[in-house]
């Protein structure tokens, strides 16, 4: 299941119950399609003006094309920001039936913390090749549909999609002979948008996936003794302030490249990073009150290093980017991190905890920058990491990478 939230600025607000609210044959006025976690400098938005619209807009917001999905799209109703798209939520078709109220309570737990005027969900998968039969899993969807509904939010749309092509013919769950056609959701001006940031939108939820893919084991085997002798450096570091703060300065140096797109090259370099954020305090010391465009470097960085990273420095290098991608509202990405992460580690743990329990992003980025600002302090005042961090760590136990972090402290 993967919740991706569209906007982490809004206010806690009680949310208006009107379980019994009528669906709608049209989208009432023209919705503000926003996706900050897309964007790389600034949010932008598109407002689109039907259904069809809406549906197509889907993959992008997304950031991959669902398949064998049910998606709900949340808009909101904020007076200054009306109509506007605050989150969407995916989850397999293959879960809508199983346990309808408890579904229904986590896919909304989030947007009870946003104000939302109503709901509209889609149903991605073939259609029945028998004519004249009904949608797929209407009954599921339908029972669904009515669970989401005692939470008090209003439902203006369910619908089905083939898949997401060109012409696409989708029909109502909630109105048989209501249908429509998608437009080429590749040729959308939501889809200009993404372009013009420089994003892909990824065929699939695998092809999302794919960046954590791990390197050639010849590259592995080459940059490991450099990545042992880096984390050895690295811990005496600690106790140095000025070494401390170069090692620091040459992190931020490649979060700062990244965000351009600026990866680094050389063995002795991609060992040194690595090395850097495997080692407390250095590792929480990376977590700092960045700009949009610096989380995305963070979150670029640490999974391009996760591909030759042995563990468990490679589970710490997925739990930094997911929790970086967290901190953007993509908890897509910050899934599929936590399920790259192989290692018993507790900022591992902390990732898992919050995609679980889907805090807040906003919440979870004062976590970070409180954790990193103590571990910055430390190296500042020349002292070890307090504990075991301060200790070379218990191989059978941790293996060369430490575990213990503040960020899963806080």
């Amino acid at each position: 299941m993967d919740h991706l939230a569209l906007s982490g600025a809004v206010a806690r607000t009680t949310t208006q119950h009107t379980a019994n609210y009528p669906p709608r044959p049209v989208i009432p006025s023209p919705i503000t399609i926003f996706c900050p976690e897309r964007t790389t400098i600034a949010p932008r938005t598109v407002k689109v003006k039907t259904t069809s619209d809406v549906f197509a807009a889907i993959p992008h917001l997304l950031g991959f094309v669902p398949h064998k999905s049910f998606v709900l799209i949340f808009i909101g109703n904020d007076p200054l920001r009306p109509n506007r798209s605050e989150m969407i939520a995916r989850v397999s078709l293959d879960d809508v039936g199983q346990d309808p109220a408890a579904l229904a309570r986590h896919l909304t737990r989030s947007a009870m913390d946003h104000p939302i005027a109503a709901v509209i969900g889609l149903a991605v998968c073939p259609s029945s090749p028998e004519p004249g039969s009904a949608l797929p899993y209407r009954t599921e969807l339908l029972t669904l549909t009515h669970e989401i509904r005692q939470h008090g939010l209003r439902i203006d749309e369910v619908g089905h999609v083939p898949d997401f092509t060109e012409g696409a013919t989708w029909q109502s769950y909630l109105a048989e002979d209501r249908t429509g056609r998608l437009p080429d959701p590749f040729a959308t001006p939501v889809a200009a948008t993404v372009v013009a940031e420089g994003l892909v939108t990824a065929r699939s939820r695998d092809d999302l996936a794919a960046v954590f893919t791990p390197a050639g084991p010849a590259l592995r085997a080459r940059v490991a003794p450099l990545i042992f002798s880096a984390l050895e450096q690295t811990r005496a570091d600690r106790t140095q302030p000025d070494v401390a703060r170069e090692r620091l300065a040459r992190a931020e140096g490649a979060i700062t490249a990244a965000t351009t797109g600026t990866l680094p090259a050389e063995d002795h370099e991609i060992a040194d990073l690595i090395a850097t954020f495997s080692v407390e305090p250095f590792r929480s010391a990376m977590f700092n009150d960045r700009s949009t465009k610096a989380l995305h470097g963070v979150k670029a960085l640490t999974t391009y290093l996760w591909r030759v990273a042995p563990e468990p420095c490679a589970s710490n290098l997925a739990a930094i980017a997911g929790l970086h991608a967290y901190m953007l509202g993509g908890s897509t990405i910050a899934r599929i991190a936590a399920d790259a992460g192989t290692a018993r580690l507790p900022l591992l743990s902390l990732l898992r905890e919050v995609l679980d329990r889907q805090l807040s992003p906003r919440e979870l980025k004062v976590v970070a920058i409180l954790a990193g600002s103590e571990a910055r302090a430390e190296l500042d005042a020349f002292g070890p990491a307090e504990g075991p961090q301060g200790a070379e760590p218990n191989e059978a136990a941790a293996g060369p990478c430490e575990p213990i972090d503040r960020l899963s402290r806080n």
